[in-house]
């Protein structure tokens, strides 16, 4: 861990459910803190976050060392990034949020909501309440794939970004999740996956989310190939995947005990790095003054 004298923290990859006593208690056990801020401080339901950021400055600046042992701590539903602040300095909540939206000092964090690639064209057919968004991509067509299932006009414009990089794979026998993931790999980075069956069905299905949209033009050449032998059928999904739910205050205290414990160790990892360093300074202190 690079020691650092500044006494400021940023922690990000928070979700948006956190709150600010919770990142005092999680983050005040480790040293008296001067101040702490958590952005945006105002949660609108009409304006969607998908991440917070939180600033902590302590009183003493070695605690900052020993904050950053917190990162990759799962909190409610992922892992904290904590990186010191160079600046000393606690930014206001429009230059934190400005850093965000350039993707400067901020990892982990995205308040913006996905979009699809400025090349792909989404229009609204038909008459409500039967109105479906068909989204259009001409590399796709260049490539001879077939083209996005429409889908409902009501669905949620993230929800249909992240729907827009789903595959859904039939025929994947008793192919396991590793070899799905290893062969999908190949068109571009797998976000998730989850097997699914459909009721009176005895056929398996994959769903898998790519991270990139443009991944899917490779991807959807691999239907009609073989996994170790077993035929895959590859198309385009109509639903997205169901990701676990954030969880509850109690399981989020539990975490916080749980961080606590990790704290607990990393202090005493380094107090057993640093007691010999003193005891030998100690010693040569002794030798002098004889």
């Amino acid at each position: 861990m690079v020691s650092s004298s500044t006494r400021v923290i940023q922690v990000t990859n928070i979700a948006p459910q956190a709150t600010k006593d919770q990142m005092q208690t999680l983050f005040g056990y480790l040293g008296k803190i001067d101040d702490i801020r958590l952005y945006p401080t105002i949660r609108d339901v009409s304006c969607p976050v998908t991440s917070r950021i939180c600033y902590v400055k302590y009183y003493d600046a070695a605690t900052v060392n020993v904050a950053q042992h917190m990162t990759n701590t799962v909190f409610i539903d992922r892992a904290l990034i904590v990186i010191p602040m160079k600046s000393g300095e606690i930014p206001d909540e429009y230059k934190a949020l400005e850093m965000s939206s350039n993707g400067t000092l901020v990892p982990g964090l995205n308040a913006a909501e996905p979009r699809l690639p400025a090349h792909i064209l989404n229009t609204l057919e038909g008459v409500p309440p039967s109105q479906v968004i068909q989204s259009y991509d001409p590399k796709m067509a260049a490539a001879g794939l077939p083209q996005y299932p429409p889908l409902p006009a009501t669905y949620d414009a993230r929800k249909i970004e992240e729907i827009r990089r789903t595959l859904l794979i039939s025929d994947v026998g008793s192919l396991t999740h590793q070899q799905l993931i290893d062969y999908f790999c190949q068109a571009g980075e797998v976000n998730y996956l989850r097997f699914c069956e459909r009721e009176a069905d005895p056929c398996k299905y994959a769903l898998i989310e790519m991270t990139e949209q443009e991944s899917l033009i490779k991807a959807l050449q691999f239907n009609g190939t073989a996994i170790d032998g077993q035929i895959i059928k590859v198309q385009h999904a109509t639903q997205s995947i169901i990701k676990p739910q954030a969880k509850s205050n109690e399981a989020a205290q539990r975490e916080i005990e749980e961080a606590m414990c990790r704290v607990k160790e990393a202090q005493n990892f380094i107090s057993a790095a640093i007691d010999p360093v003193i005891g030998m300074l100690s010693k040569d202190k002794r030798r002098v003054a004889i």
